[in-house]
């Protein structure tokens, strides 16, 4: 007679524990999944040891309504600002690779030549190099995008302690094809880069989410 009240007090804690158990499980991964929809975005660079900043620094989506230019088209100097030993020449080839210009050998960055820039890096760019930037911010889209007041289309990537791989994803790398590929003129000749589907810009930058 006494076995069935017995078993109904041990189950209560049993059902309890479960209980608690369920909901700290939904608790972790309510955290979890709040934390992967939160905002993203290119991590905050430190200013300088000197003091003086490389430009001023926008908004990670600040050149997406900019018609990208082709990559030939582009001068980039790769700078090493995370110290890592070759890291600027790798950089530079793979950039290489994908087409884009030179516009120097790679060499230490300036701001940072201590090679203590904490973050992925910086795009760095003047009023002229809008286009190319935006180009760049394709490839690289959690680095800092800085305008400077240089007056020429170069521009700078420096290269932070945060830096991983340069391996865009294909839907980029068929954006970048596309831009490298002149429309052909009235006369066959090549004429201006080829149009860029503003769908397929939009499916590049949300292949790459910072």
């Amino acid at each position: 007679m006494t076995a069935v009240p017995y078993r109904r007090r041990r189950r209560t804690p049993i059902v309890a524990v479960v209980a608690v158990l369920a909901v700290i499980a939904a608790v972790t991964w309510t955290v979890v999944l709040v934390g992967a929809s939160g905002p993203s975005g290119p991590q905050s660079c430190p200013t300088p040891a000197a003091g003086t900043a490389p430009g001023a620094t926008l908004e990670s989506g600040a050149l997406d309504a900019v018609v990208p230019a082709p990559p030939a088209a582009i001068p980039v100097r790769v700078f090493n600002a995370g110290g890592q030993r070759g890291q600027a020449n790798l950089v530079a080839a793979q950039l290489d690779d994908l087409g884009f210009g030179s516009a120097g050998p790679p060499d230490n960055d300036p701001f940072f030549p201590d090679g203590d820039m904490e973050c992925v890096g910086q795009v760095r760019f003047g009023p002229a190099g809008e286009s190319a930037a935006s180009t760049l911010s394709l490839v690289l889209p959690c680095a800092e995008l800085v305008r400077d007041e240089r007056a020429d289309d170069t521009v700078d990537v420096a290269v932070g302690t945060g830096f991983g791989d340069v391996n865009p994803p294909r839907p980029v790398r068929d954006v970048l094809e596309t831009l490298g590929a002149p429309s052909p003129a009235d006369d066959g000749e090549a004429g201006a880069p080829a149009a860029v589907d503003p769908a397929a810009l939009t499916e590049a930058r949300d292949t790459t989410p910072c």
